[in-house]
């Protein structure tokens, strides 16, 4: 289904709609980097900053003329629509906040949980990730694959530590890590997934992601050859695998 009320010309529209906003926001970040950040909240091993919700609202400005509905992690708001943008202004934002340049904006079109279109934005590096349902996955507009490893034993996993399990499920996901040979664990979602996507890393699995964490990966990973899994393990936390495929 390619959006039941979407056209294949609506959909490049609305692609190009959103790589242009997540480009704004991620400049609009650069501009912030070196300036104080303010922390509206700490919550567990998360943070929230006052720029987080300020990128928020500018992408929602920005994709206001769309007439689709946005589901964003900073902003409460009702959604009734299957059609909706999902967005993360600040996907890695304790990296963000402390200078670490593994951080992105990730705006993903979502159809039920199926995904359209998906964009991330790594603005320190200047990479835009953007993939079209059928129209293939690209990486500053030249086309990417997913790699072709086969072997555990060849393949690099990138990964995040589940918070608040016990410790048995902390044992059980330490145990899961025997056997690659390379273990990273960025923290951004949406940039581990970009990464599968175009092949820098093999495997994404973590426990405990909201969706607009890992969205925009959807589109990307799948369009790029790879295989996507996610599951509800909460009200709102998934379980994710993305994967080259191979593995």
């Amino acid at each position: 289904m390619l959006g039941k009320e979407l056209k294949t010309m609506d959909l490049l529209d609305l692609g190009s709609i959103a790589e242009n906003t997540a480009k704004k926001a991620g400049m609009f970040l650069l501009t912030q980097k070196s300036e104080k950040k303010i922390i509206e909240s700490e919550k567990g091993r998360d943070i929230k900053l006052e720029l987080d919700r300020q990128t928020e609202e500018f992408i929602r400005k920005e994709l206001a003329i769309t007439k689709i509905q946005v589901q964003g992690e900073e902003i409460a708001s009702n959604i009734d629509e299957k059609l909706r943008w999902v967005v993360d202004p600040i996907d890695g934002t304790a990296n963000y906040f402390r200078g670490l340049n593994q951080c992105c904006v990730s705006i993903a079109l979502m159809e039920e949980n199926e995904c359209l279109i998906g964009v991330i934005y790594d603005f320190n590096s200047d990479e835009c990730y953007v993939a079209i349902k059928n129209h293939g996955a690209k990486l500053n507009n030249v086309a990417i694959k997913v790699s072709l490893i086969k072997e555990k034993n060849k393949a690099s996993l990138t990964t995040g530590f589940p918070a608040s399990e016990s410790l048995t499920s902390s044992m059980d996901f330490l145990e899961n890590l025997k056997g690659w040979k390379k273990i990273r664990m960025f923290g951004s979602a949406a940039l581990s997934c970009a990464y599968v996507a175009s092949g820098k890393c093999d495997y994404y699995a973590e426990k405990g992601v909201f969706l607009w964490d890992f969205a925009a990966g959807i589109c990307l990973v799948k369009e790029a050859g790879g295989t996507v899994e996610f599951s509800l393990i909460d009200t709102d936390r998934y379980s994710v695998k993305f994967s080259n495929g191979k593995l």
